[in-house]
């Protein structure tokens, strides 16, 4: 879209678009009306003519001029031409999109390059509002609008560059610009780009006038960005005719000029001495074709600034939290399993020792003995190792059709041995029209050997009674699986964290780990598991397991007749 941008005169700042048909430039234009009283009822018009656009003067006493040469009669415009009408200075440019770059195609440009007076400048601290100055009530509705939709935008962000990210795409949305970069001052005190924006057919893709593409690279003004360094104020530099390189008869497109908006990103130090740091800039620019900006734009984006320092500074502080918090845990789980494994290594290596002796001196039953200590460590080490694996990974249960009762009396048959060696009764009762229902049986499994295991820890030797019940709830449509032990029971002070990871009420001879992956799996089949319990009257552990399963492929088979295995 070709348009007419007003540099200078009364109108500064108006944008035109130009229509498919020639247009009038004037005091009485309907198209392209302007209020300079130095500028022709009728002033020129602009022509389009075999794909490019031209200028003819109407007769103005004033004068058209074209690069700070005056038209007589008609003259051929292309992107980048300054057109002068009275008092009035434009821009024939156009209107171009938005695209991302790589951070690696920045270059900061000297003297040489890009760098034009500073016109502007405006505080950045902890009071700076984007209405520090009256403005238009309609423009300050706009930019508190802006403020807010960045506050809302910002609040889950917890990673720097998704907040970068999200400000530079609001920066594009309601600031015009053809390029914008965000720098951060990195650990070794050095800026550096991590976003970069340009707009799709901004001038670093267009050619030069030799014909050469300007390739991807972006250059951004150093004397600029050392300026908001330094002083910590946002910038704002040039316009086309305050710039000391502009020349009559050269176009802004063939110089480069642009103008650009450049405002330090804040932080409050982190030190007992608080105030605040600059720990980055935000620079955007434009082509003066396309755009000049104004104070207005100036303090908008240092208000975004001011929001962007508290949001990156937030955002780092979670990931160091998170960070300490990860650390933190690694110890606890650390200590926690070197304490268990400690406990089970100096039992294998007792039991170990009397299977030496037993084997030295020829004594079958002495090694024997030994034996079964060696053996019931090592599966405790199997079991906790099962437990580790199982709570470390989040997993989808393998659902298949399992009737309890082979589930359940699997379990009795593993612990029968450490039962009778403890005498101690474990006895099972499953409802004998229980259907068979969705679980995985390595999964549950391992829950109902958790729980076992538990009950035979809490019972008192040769007066302890376990057992575990199941039944099918028809009209609710689960299978409740109940573990009830006589032993001491559960202090109440504990009950709440029965399932919190490594709490256990064991004290040296727990890991707890067990119930905290009983309760994991059992929510992973969708389920529940709750606890009874009172002081010298046991405990009961209860599992609800759902017969319908949102990841079953075929939900009319989750119950139906008795299956018998």
């Amino acid at each position: 879209m070709l348009t007419l941008l007003v540099l200078q005169g009364p109108d500064k700042g108006r944008r035109y678009e130009l229509p498919d048909a020639p247009a009038l430039v004037g005091r009485e234009s309907r198209s392209l009306p302007l209020t300079d009283n130095t500028v022709s009822r009728r002033h020129c018009e602009l022509l389009p003519e075999d794909g490019q656009w031209i200028v003819h003067d109407k007769g103005s006493a004033n004068g058209t001029y074209v690069n700070g040469t005056r038209v007589n009669g008609t003259a051929a415009l292309k992107v980048g031409d300054q057109l002068r009408v009275g008092r009035t200075l434009m821009v024939f440019g156009a209107q171009p999109g938005i695209t991302r770059s790589s951070s690696g195609s920045v270059t900061l440009t000297g003297e040489e390059g890009m760098d034009s007076a500073i016109m502007a400048t405006v505080s950045s601290n902890e009071d700076s509002l984007v209405l520090a100055v009256p403005e238009p009530a309609a423009a300050a509705m706009v930019n508190l609008k802006v403020l807010y939709q960045l506050g809302a935008a910002l609040g889950s962000s917890f990673n720097v560059d998704q907040v970068l990210e999200v400000i530079m795409d609001l920066i594009f949305e309601h600031i015009k610009a053809d390029r914008g970069i965000v720098l951060l001052v990195d650990e070794n005190n050095e800026l550096t780009p991590k976003i970069v924006r340009t707009r799709e057919e901004g001038e670093n893709r267009l050619p030069s006038e030799d014909g050469k593409s300007n390739g991807e690279q972006i250059h951004a003004s150093r004397t600029i960005i050392n300026h908001v360094l330094q002083t910590g104020e946002g910038v704002l530099s040039s316009n086309a005719m305050a710039d000391r390189r502009f020349n009559k008869g050269k176009s802004v497109h063939s110089l480069g000029i642009r103008s650009a908006l450049c405002i330090p990103i804040k932080a409050r130090k982190l030190t007992d001495k608080g105030g605040y740091e600059t720990i980055g800039v935000i620079y955007i620019d434009s082509s003066v074709k396309n755009y000049t900006y104004a104070p207005e734009q100036l303090r908008l984006l240092t208000a975004i600034g001011g929001q962007a320092g508290m949001a990156i500074q937030n955002a780092k502080l979670y990931q160091a939290q998170l960070q300490a918090e990860r650390l933190a845990a690694v110890g606890e789980t650390t200590a926690a399993l070197s304490h268990s494994i400690k406990n089970i290594l100096q039992a294998l290596r007792g039991g170990a020792d009397v299977v030496e002796m037993g084997l030295k001196g020829n004594n079958v039953v002495q090694a024997s003995k030994g034996w079964r200590i060696v053996d019931r460590n090592l599966d405790k080490i199997y079991q906790l190792t099962l437990n580790l694996l199982a709570y470390s990974k989040q997993r989808e249960p393998q659902l298949e059709m399992v009737n309890p009762r082979k589930l359940i009396d699997e379990c009795l048959e593993l612990v029968a041995q450490v039962a009778n060696e403890r005498g101690v009764m474990v006895v099972g009762d499953v409802d004998r029209t229980h259907p068979a229902v969705p679980m995985d049986p390595s999964g549950m499994h391992q829950v109902i050997m958790n729980l076992l295991s538990n009950a035979l820890d809490a019972v008192e030797p040769k007066a302890g009674l376990i057992r575990i019940e199941c039944r099918y709830d028809e009209e609710n449509k689960q299978s409740i699986i109940e573990v009830v032990d006589n032993g001491a029971g559960i202090p109440p002070t504990m009950m709440k964290h029965m399932f919190e990871l490594f709490h256990s009420t064991k004290g040296n001879r727990g890991t707890g780990l067990g119930l905290a992956v009983a309760k994991k799996i059992v929510e992973e089949h969708e389920g529940t598991i709750s606890v009874r319990s009172s002081p010298a009257e046991g405990s009961t552990f209860t599992i609800h397991l759902p017969v319908y399963h949102t990841n079953l492929t075929d939900p009319s088979q989750t119950h139906g007749p008795a299956a018998r295995h």
